[in-house]
């Protein structure tokens, strides 16, 4: 046997592992993932995530920011709003800037009591979530 056909042998023997280690981290960490989720009540996290719809819905009917939805993902929601441009600041500061203008405020106590141990972060984007800026929005009741 030439050195060509067992070098070819042992690359695709050592690309075969490499996809089952990465196919097997993968399964693990959704694994992981859906077990944060599933260790929430199923009921209160469709009432959270209903509330959050609710809230975001009304907060942007008018204007230019669009509100896309939101995601159970990782024991907590994620919302999603479109924006037509990126903002005109530095990433810290579009945070700020998420977390005192668009998240729930403290005032709103049936919002967050409702959200129970859920964590709720704001998520905006141009035109792909995959390339969005987020905040955590801080629950006062935590």
């Amino acid at each position: 046997m030439s050195t060509q056909p067992r070098t070819l042998i042992r690359t695709l023997s050592y690309s075969a592992l490499a996809l089952l280690a990465t196919l097997s981290l993968s399964a693990c960490i959704q694994s992981q993932s859906l077990t944060a989720v599933d260790s929430q009540d199923p009921q209160l996290v469709e009432q959270a995530l209903k509330r959050v719809n609710h809230s975001f819905k009304t907060s942007f009917m008018m204007g230019d920011w669009y509100y896309q939805g939101a995601q159970v993902v990782k024991g907590g929601i994620n919302a999603y709003i479109q924006i037509p441009a990126k903002l005109d600041m530095e990433l810290e500061y579009q945070r700020n800037y998420l977390r005192q203008s668009v998240c729930p405020s403290a005032a709103q106590q049936e919002f967050w009591q409702g959200m129970g141990p859920l964590s709720l972060s704001v998520h905006i984007y141009t035109f792909n979530k995959k390339f969005s800026v987020h905040a955590e929005c801080t629950n006062p009741l935590a």
